[in-house]
């Protein structure tokens, strides 16, 4: 399993998004935002076709994109 990257799942009001976080991508401001509006500003949010059209672009197997996809769905980010 790769550790390079870490997914989850958002349940908003438009649907479920998915982020694919990448820990030196992670711009400085996403720690310091004060509201999660100003976080999620800074989030590629993705359909689930994109995230698993991006996971593909990784180089991650069917198999792999099909994990993590149940990975993603089992770390839930709350935007309450």
């Amino acid at each position: 399993m790769r550790t390079d990257f870490f997914v989850a799942s958002l349940p908003l009001e438009v649907g479920e998004r998915f982020v694919i976080l990448v820990p030196a991508e992670i711009p400085a401001s996403f720690f310091f935002a004060t509201s999660w509006d100003e976080k999620l500003r800074e989030l590629t949010l993705l359909t689930e076709e994109g995230f698993r059209r991006q996971l593909r672009e990784m180089g991650l197997t069917s198999d792999e994109v099909d994990y993590q996809s149940e990975r993603a769905r089992g770390l839930h980010l709350s935007v309450t």
